[in-house]
């Protein structure tokens, strides 16, 4: 004579997403947003509080967060200059 076996309850954990706004290099607000335009190939990524903004190419194989790597990047590079 033996128990029944009790029903395993599975947890289903919720996916990891990237991020869609992003932290502002200069005045430090999160309100960096990434904007693509694949019929003129251009990438737009602006901080709405201080304005600070740059543009770039698109490719099709980056992400909004790669965008903003690149982003972080030519902050710092002109403001090492």
């Amino acid at each position: 004579m033996g128990r029944r076996k009790s029903k395993r309850r599975i947890r289903v954990r919720p996916r990891r997403t990237l991020p869609k706004v992003f932290q502002c290099p200069r005045c430090g607000s999160v309100s960096v947003g990434v904007s693509i335009d694949r019929s003129s190939g251009v990438v737009h990524v602006a901080c709405s509080t201080c304005g600070l903004a740059a543009d770039f190419e698109y490719r099709e194989y980056l992400q909004p967060v790669d965008y903003y790597a690149r982003f972080l990047d030519a902050y710092e590079g002109a403001a090492g200059a």
